[in-house]
């Protein structure tokens, strides 16, 4: 009896290995139990037992944003995650982005790839070695295979297959009220309709055109929720017009050509970073490739999408119609302001403060709708229905025109309102490359030769006849002429916190 237990004792003991499931199998396992399957039966089929299933589905979460996301193979075991995890995610959008080309990508371009992403991503002691590759290659399941020569032979339109196949990731990464999109445009800040026709088809290289123009920078997300504020580009970093002026209702910047450029475009990306991390936000923004938008380097809340230079205009949505209704606004507000001076036989200035806060006004009033009908004719889904409305400037362009010939105006025959805001659409409003030439070094740079020296050369006396900023009893008395007329209109309680907000403040000020 002895020897028999002793002979039992001295057999080895088979350890069951403990079976490992795919993300796959996983999913399969959650949508069983969700169905109403019986947890042992179900554990009986997969060979696992209660406490693994319990396991699987008190990590379900975690299993379904794997499989959903797409960062992992579905035939993986674990869910692990790697240590650069941005540079990861990066790589494999780039890649996902070249299989949608039909670029063919193999070891070494993956490998300076990442190497690539991750100076820029700030991760300076990473160096992609074969072994951190392979492991890499094997997390997400890539395999490198020769593309057939047919394969790479067909011809496709890349707008459609970057609408289609990468467009699509973007969206479901973010939601649509971090998805934004911003786009220069020409403004000839102060082009009445009497000139129109001599602005028709020129350059605006040189002479009046030039002293006029500035570039606006809009931008706006997919939902109309938020709009950016204005980037507005002059020629002069301190305008007559900015004299005493400590703070605006625009972000500005100035350089000779009044355009972007890459440095500007760099400073504007790193303030709007700083914004969206105090919101504790993260958001993706839609540019053009051009010279003058560089890759940022170690932006904390802003992925940067680029458009393909070869993509069609008609996928980038500010030019869908934000920018039509931000002109056609503006140029309604130009008119009024020249009627005015016609009829009170007063002189017309306009100066370079005016057009800013005139600016600032009309994109306030860019309505939500508009924006979202913007983002649906670019092809970005949208989760609101389509609005029917149609732009109101349209509705009341003949009325002002009326308005102005009755006034003795002269308005081009045949020029409608919309015609007359587009006119400087194609004005240049980006430098070609990343040349440092159009920024100022010095401060007497500025004052090298005639039509760069000012905004405001030709103001129509403007400089002559500068108003004297007013008192803080005389902002005061104004403020109670502006609270006695608003009383007897229907006003709502958000304008009496508005002039609430402004009494607070006008009585703190020092002044």
């Amino acid at each position: 009896m002895a020897e028999a237990s002793e002979d039992a004792s001295a057999l080895p003991v088979t350890v069951k290995k403990k079976k490992s499931l795919s993300i796959e199998e996983k999913i399969d396992i959650i949508n069983a139990v969700e169905s109403g399957k019986k947890k042992a039966e179900i554990a009986a089929e997969y060979g696992i037992k209660k406490n693994s299933l319990s396991s699987i589905m008190k990590n379900k979460d975690k299993v379904l944003e794997a499989f959903e996301s797409l960062r992992f193979d579905p035939k993986r075991k674990r869910l692990r995650t790697a240590f650069y995890t941005d540079l990861e995610e990066a790589l494999m959008r780039w890649y996902r982005i070249a299989q949608c080309l039909n670029v063919p990508v193999n070891g070494p371009m993956l490998r300076l790839k990442a190497n690539d992403f991750a100076q820029k991503l700030g991760h300076n002691d990473f160096k992609c070695s074969n072994g951190w590759l392979d492991r890499f290659k094997s997390r997400y399941g890539l395999v490198f295979r020769a593309q057939p020569v047919e394969a790479t032979a067909v011809s496709v339109d890349p707008s459609a297959v970057w609408h289609q196949n990468v467009l699509p990731y973007y969206l479901n990464d973010y939601h649509p009220k971090n998805v934004f999109n911003i786009k220069e445009t020409g403004l000839l800040y102060r082009m009445l309709p009497t000139n129109t026709f001599a602005f028709k088809g020129e350059t605006c290289s040189i002479g009046q055109l030039c002293k006029d123009r500035i570039t606006l920078v809009v931008g706006t997300n997919m939902d109309g929720s938020e709009k950016l504020p204005l980037l507005v580009i002059g020629k002069n970093k301190t305008p007559h017009c900015f004299k005493g002026i400590k703070s605006l209702p625009v972000c500005y910047e100035a350089n000779r050509m009044a355009w972007m450029t890459s440095d500007v475009f760099e400073r504007w990306m790193r303030k709007l970073d700083e914004k969206f991390q105090a919101q504790q936000r993260r958001v993706v923004i839609f540019v053009d490739s051009f010279p003058s938008h560089p890759e940022v380097k170690n932006l904390k809340s802003i992925e940067l999408a680029f458009f393909p230079s070869c993509l069609s205009s008609k996928f980038i949505a500010m030019k869908q119609g934000v920018i039509k209704s931000l002109k056609i606004k503006y140029r309604h507000c130009l008119i009024k302001k020249f009627l005015s001076s016609v009829e009170g036989s007063k002189e017309f200035t306009f100066s370079l403060l005016d057009a800013v806060d005139t600016l600032h006004l009309c994109w306030r009033a860019v309505t939500p709708e508009t924006i979202v009908k913007s983002y649906e004719e670019a092809g970005f889904k949208s989760q609101k229905e389509e609005s029917d409305r149609t732009n109101a400037e349209t509705d009341t362009s003949l009325d002002l025109v009326a308005h102005a010939q009755a006034a003795g105006v002269e308005f081009p025959e045949g020029l409608s309102i919309e015609e007359y805001a587009a006119l400087d659409d194609d004005l240049e409003t980006c430098e070609a490359a990343p040349k440092g030439d159009s920024e100022w070094p010095e401060e007497n740079k500025s004052e090298e030769t005639g039509f760069y020296t000012s905004d405001e050369e030709d103001d129509g006396g403007s400089l002559d006849t500068e108003l004297p900023l007013p008192s803080k009893t005389e902002a005061i008395t104004a403020l109670e002429t502006l609270k006695n007329f608003l009383r007897s209109q229907d006003m709502s309680d958000e304008l009496h916190n508005s002039l609430a907000d402004l009494e607070i403040f006008i009585n703190s000020s020092s002044k």
